[in-house]
């Protein structure tokens, strides 16, 4: 069948970046907490499941960018703006506007739910913050390799879970 040349992989690896820092752009702790009564903490449990799925999303983008990746043979390859071109059959290149456009939605969503629970973080939570921002502010310039992008995404994906799980195991969320 006629296959389709997809204009740059360089667009979903962008995308990854975005939401990586996206959430770190709005992560902090904002007040110290106090007992929140109970449609404060309504809210916040809404907004912590908001968090954990935006994370989810966060994941599986990064896991199928990662099959095409492998499938395209540009995971050494150089992360810069047009240095591969692939051919893609029709399936495949719907698949990949596709999850450019989920990555873009995603970094947009994580970096609401993210703003919105600082709302109600306080000084336990300041040690996964900090972690986060520490391994953020090492990224001086874009990663070497695609592979790296997704090596990236995976260790900031860890840094966001320890956050949001931190959080759900204090607040028992768990339990409700």
């Amino acid at each position: 069948g006629p296959e389709f040349l997809d204009p740059d992989p360089f667009a979903i690896g962008l995308g990854l970046i975005q939401i990586i820092s996206a959430g770190a752009t709005f992560l902090e702790a904002r007040r110290q907490r106090q007992q929140v009564e109970q449609g404060q903490r309504d809210r916040f449990r809404a907004t912590y499941y908001e968090s954990k799925r935006s994370l989810i999303f966060f994941k599986r983008t990064a896991d199928e960018f990662e099959t095409f990746m492998f499938e395209g043979g540009y995971a050494r390859k150089s992360f810069r703006m047009g240095s591969i071109r692939i051919s893609l059959e029709p399936r495949q290149h719907h698949a990949m506007r596709r999850l450019h456009g989920q990555a873009m939605t995603t970094a947009d969503h994580l970096a609401d739910d993210l703003d919105e629970l600082s709302d109600f973080l306080g000084p336990s939570d300041q040690k996964s913050i900090e972690a986060i921002r520490n391994r953020l502010s090492q990224i001086d310039r874009f990663p070497e390799s695609y592979r790296d992008v997704v090596i990236l995404a995976r260790e900031v994906i860890a840094l966001y879970e320890a956050l949001i799980e931190g959080v759900g195991e204090r607040e028992n969320f768990g339990d409700d």
